[in-house]
């Protein structure tokens, strides 16, 4: 952890400890078997799969691990207390932030997937 005015920051391993890379698998298959399943050809529109694939699985369900990791601190201090909120290596509001951050990443980057994308980001911030 490195010290920063007074506040500790964690380090790039216990961030991604905490985004739970593991999984993100899932989604990301998901998108790609939907994508597939449409019968659509990509062709020119590969980009926009890779990014709802990036989406999907680094983006929302990191998001999700984040936020979850967050809300259940006070659990997780008795059941799993190694996790990086109860263990201490996320300090303070950090968590929250971070699960914050990457709310705000997952909605730009689903707002610039395209026309689709805008309406969906517009009607979830309703």
């Amino acid at each position: 952890m490195e010290q920063v005015v007074g506040v500790a920051r964690p380090g790039p391993g216990v961030v991604v400890e905490l985004l739970k890379p593991i999984t993100w698998f899932a989604p990301m298959w998901a998108f790609g078997c939907g994508v597939i399943s449409a019968g659509v050809p990509v062709g020119a529109h590969w980009l926009v799969v890779a990014g709802g694939v990036l989406l999907c699985g680094p983006l929302v369900c990191a998001t999700s691990q984040a936020s979850n990791d967050w809300f259940d601190r006070h659990v997780d201090a008795i059941n799993e207390p190694g996790r990086p909120i109860p263990s201490g290596r996320i300090p303070g509001r950090m968590g929250l932030h971070i699960a914050i951050g990457w709310t705000m990443l997952s909605l730009l980057v689903a707002a610039l997937l395209g026309t689709w994308g805008s309406e969906r980001l517009w009607l979830a911030l309703r």
